[in-house]
């Protein structure tokens, strides 16, 4: 199963999902979301839906803090259950905008499943997002006295 237009759209999709954090227009970046998907962000917040997502989203990027930041992310895999689902692992952050680019210390990884719909478009109906962090000193000597 040759799946590179597939990867390709969700690339495309992926990229303006990401734009849309510059022009604030969640509304349009929508369409790559499914009318019921499930949204879950870093903090556990779990979004019902695409008006939901655009919502929360416009009521964070509105927030004087979040003005003109922008969100740097980029697809690590693609694995395709088939030909209509994909699932797909992309990492990023928020640069803020005096900042030149985001830091390590907010760099999420998330988990997308993609669906191509009836039209033939993908869409995502499920996405997962998670911080990344180190594990602390005190867990990770914890971890080590586990072992032995």
């Amino acid at each position: 199963m040759d799946n590179q237009a597939s990867i390709e759209a969700i690339q495309q999709a992926n990229l303006e999902i990401c734009k849309s954090f510059e022009t604030l227009d969640f509304r349009t970046a929508s369409r790559y979301l499914a009318e019921d998907c499930d949204y879950i962000t870093f903090n556990g917040m779990h979004l019902k839906g695409r008006e939901e997502y655009i919502r929360v989203h416009e009521e964070l990027m509105n927030n004087f803090m979040f003005r003109g930041a922008k969100l740097e992310g980029q697809i690590e895999q693609v694995r395709f259950l088939n030909e209509t689902t994909a699932i797909v692992i992309a990492t990023g952050a928020i640069c803020f905008r005096w900042q030149k680019q985001a830091p390590q210390s907010r760099q999420s990884i998330n988990t997308t499943v993609w669906v191509k719909n009836a039209a033939g478009e993908w869409q995502f109906t499920s996405f997962h997002n998670c911080r990344v962090k180190k594990i602390g000193r005190i867990a990770g000597w914890l971890l080590k006295l586990g072992k032995k």
